[in-house]
């Protein structure tokens, strides 16, 4: 059991950014106490103290603290302790010395002789460690989701959305110069593709930086280290931009083929971002 608690911690680690993270780092973290022992009160007896008053019978408990609570205990024995288990005295007891204690009516008789988890503490135990365990799944599927760039409406990582930024303004600069129509329509289409937001100023800088006299291997770079969904929609967001007029001109029907090229973009899929990109069109006419 608590093995498992381990894993679920290096599994929450995991679920965070990317980092050298090491369990070292998780404890330093989280205020957990690993094999964490405590008494619990089980009856009153008949035995008594080396000072005045009778002994109480007690569980002796091993498990995990977290944030001074304890997330699982198991019972592991029983333990004679006086002031009703807080101490300080603690006396050993074993499994011969109860069975000998009830056979003397010195201790209640309809108490196992076994200390052992009863069926509520395992049901406790075990439900949290389930429900902790789904919450940590959750986590785990969304963060993977995010990073694997499969959850629509989280932004798009920052790699992806600077690359589609820039291969917009070079879309956009095909004519030989970016107006401030496409300034912001390239903001209205990285807000909705990539769900990042960029300023006028910061997209007519980076327009003006950028250059249309570009190699194979400029296309290429285009695309370098991007998933396939990222290359869609870069390829989508051109579109966007060179459909936006009345016709598609020369130049710009080259950098969408180019970049398509460059992509590595079959032409099925082409066929179906061109598709997607018309529909759009129709639906929502500038």
């Amino acid at each position: 059991m608590k093995n498992l608690i381990v894993v679920l911690l290096v599994l929450l680690g995991l679920s965070t950014p990317a980092t050298a993270f090491t369990l070292d780092d998780l404890w330093a973290v989280l205020p957990v106490e690993m094999d964490a022992t405590d008494l619990e009160f089980v009856a009153d007896t008949d035995i008594p103290g080396e000072t005045d008053g009778m002994m109480s019978l007690c569980y002796r408990t091993k498990g995990v603290d977290i944030f001074g609570y304890s997330l699982i205990d198991d019972v592991t024995s029983y333990v004679l302790a006086s002031n009703g288990c807080a101490g300080p005295e603690i006396r050993e007891f074993s499994t011969d010395q109860m069975e000998t204690a009830q056979s003397l009516q010195l201790i209640d008789a309809s108490i196992p002789s076994v200390a052992h988890n009863s069926f509520e503490r395992n049901l406790r135990t075990y439900g949290v460690l389930i429900i902790v365990s789904l919450i940590l799944i959750i986590v785990i599927v969304k963060r993977l989701k995010s990073l694997l760039g499969l959850n629509a409406d989280s932004p798009m990582r920052n790699k992806a959305a600077n690359r589609i930024l820039s291969a917009l303004c070079h879309a956009a600069k095909c004519d030989g110069l970016v107006s401030s129509r496409e300034v912001r329509l390239i903001g209205r289409i990285m807000k909705r593709l990539a769900r990042r937001t960029y300023a006028p100023a910061d997209i007519m800088r980076l327009s003006d930086r950028v250059h249309v006299n570009l190699s194979e291997q400029d296309f290429i770079d285009f695309g370098k280290g991007l998933r396939d969904r990222e290359k869609d929609t870069m390829l989508l967001g051109v579109l966007y931009i060179t459909m936006a007029g009345d016709r598609m001109l020369p130049a710009e029907y080259d950098f969408v083929t180019n970049l398509a090229h460059g992509l590595g973009i079959p032409a099925e899929d082409f066929r179906r971002v061109l598709y997607e990109a018309f529909a759009d069109r129709e639906a929502n006419p500038e």
